[in-house]
């Protein structure tokens, strides 16, 4: 592919912060009449003062902090002016790095994890800004068909984070690892819920060789996300490669379609006549520091650390920190005593599949069952009461159907009638019988391993179950034909 360049700008809001950037309305207004969530402040009335509430600052400071940022002394609030219905001040109170204004991080560092090539990559951040969000236009129907536009102000002044990347991810799949990421961070240090309708935007400016930058607008998920990018990269290659141009433009992204449609031209920064917002006085970062810091040891990457620090594969890890409920379960069955290595192959990989097969929600904690039963599990197959597949294929469907289920509802009754199934595989496998009969010791094991399959739903002893083929079939070449009695106190011993 030829050289091409990939930045990205993400919106996110701050929706767990419970209140607005700068008044006490909900930060989360999703279900709420129109014009419900509002207040003079939100509704940028005249008179009216923002002041700014501190749990969305100490979150963006706990941000800043993870992607190894340079902050400056205060943090200073900028206006950044332009006209549009949703904007009831004409301006939106932001944050900038000219004109004045100082954003809570100057440039940094983000790292992000791939699973598909399971490696850690860096992204460098340009800027973090915090900022309000505008309310929302909408139109019956078409922008050009309604009869009127209406306007919605319940989201005006929610936290917005935005941070802005330096143009250099590879790939598109590689924007999209980076942004997932960044969610799962945001939501770890509890500032976000990025589940939530509209809770992030992105805006992703892409060029390639001899083109001009496009900035496509308002991609409402990380898979549209990829999909954009790469629908974007392959309509400018394929514009430079037919002897066009790409020109500087704002394009927007269709995702029923899944193609970029040409907006408008893109304002230039000196338009948006940035200067500092008279109305908040500097804001000292020190404080901010202080208090963000306990916030940055629930990074998903320490998470990370602390369980593939037991042997766990990386891959595994991640599979566990993507959820936090998994996390939590796995981290408590620890603390019960559970084998480190099982429980993460339970919870990751075998758990987790059948909860996506039963379209579970794996975010909710009511999901997943109890670190008891987790420990319980990997404690019998330790001690080599089961084997794991028999806990894998009979106990872990019964978990994931019903969650709150004890560890001796889930656990495969012991059978204590083999001897149906024996005098069956005996009768059944001809073939095998005689093999054995004839000094081919294997052929136990073939035949051991057909009484197993047919008792499958049930925890068989292996070893049970060779001793009682044994004295079956030792029994038959003594010429008698039913070796039962002597089978029978032995198997009824266990059960």
């Amino acid at each position: 592919m030829s050289h091409h360049m990939i930045g990205l700008e993400v919106h996110v809001q701050m929706t767990e912060t419970g209140t607005k950037l700068f008044c006490d309305c909900r930060s989360n207004y999703r279900g709420m009449e129109p014009n419900t969530n509002v207040c003079p402040v939100c509704l940028g009335l005249p008179g009216a003062l923002p002041v700014p509430r501190r749990r969305p600052l100490v979150f963006a400071t706990a941000l800043s902090m993870l992607m190894v940022c340079e902050t400056p002394p205060a943090m200073i609030f900028t206006r950044k002016h332009y006209f549009y219905p949703d904007l009831p001040k004409d301006y939106q109170i932001t944050q900038y790095q000219g004109g004045g204004g100082a954003p809570v991080c100057l440039g940094g560092r983000a790292r992000y994890y791939d699973p598909d090539t399971d490696e850690w990559r860096e992204v460098r951040i340009r800027r973090i800004n915090v900022e309000e969000d505008p309310g929302r236009t909408e139109y019956e129907g078409s922008i050009t068909s309604s009869e009127a536009a209406y306007v919605d102000y319940n989201r005006s002044g929610v936290p917005l984070v935005e941070v802005v990347t330096e143009p250099e991810l590879r790939s598109p799949r590689d924007a999209r690892r980076f942004v997932e990421y960044l969610l799962l961070m945001m939501e770890y240090i509890g500032a976000t819920n990025p589940r939530l309708e509209g809770a992030f935007r992105v805006d992703a400016n892409i060029s390639v060789r001899g083109g001009e930058r496009v900035e496509v607008k308002n991609i409402g998920s990380t898979v549209d996300l990829e999909r954009a990018i790469k629908y974007e990269l392959f309509r400018q290659e394929k514009l430079i490669s037919q002897g066009g141009a790409v020109e500087r433009e704002t394009r927007g992204w269709d995702p029923a379609r899944r193609l970029t449609k040409p907006q408008r031209s893109k304002e230039t920064e000196e338009e948006y006549l940035y200067f500092p917002e008279p109305d908040i006085p500097p804001i000292s970062m020190k404080e901010l520091v202080i208090e963000a810091a306990p916030l940055t040891l629930r990074d998903p990457a320490k998470y990370m650390d602390v369980i593939t620090a037991r042997g766990i594969p990386r891959r595994q890890a991640w599979s566990i920190v993507l959820y936090r409920p998994a996390l939590s379960l796995y981290l408590k069955s620890l603390d019960k005593g559970a084998d480190p290595l099982l429980a993460a192959r339970m919870i990751a990989v075998d758990l987790k599949g059948l909860l996506k097969k039963l379209n579970a929600d794996l975010y909710g904690a009511s999901s997943w069952p109890s670190p008891d039963v987790i420990a319980g599990l990997t404690r019998l197959v330790r001690s080599g009461d089961y084997s794991y597949d028999e806990i894998k294929y009979n106990s872990l469907p019964k978990l994931a159907l019903n969650p709150s289920a004890s560890l001796s509802d889930v656990l495969p009754p012991r059978s204590n009638n083999i001897e149906d199934a024996v005098e069956v595989v005996i009768a059944r496998e001809r073939k095998a019988v005689s093999d054995f009969i004839n000094g081919k010791p294997e052929a136990l094991d073939y035949l051991v391993g057909s009484v197993l399959k047919m008792r499958r739903g049930y925890a068989v002893d292996p070893k049970l179950v060779r001793k009682v083929l044994l004295s079956r079939l030792t029994g038959a070449q003594d010429g008698h034909s039913n070796g039962g009695d002597g089978a029978d106190s032995t198997a009824n011993s266990r059960s």
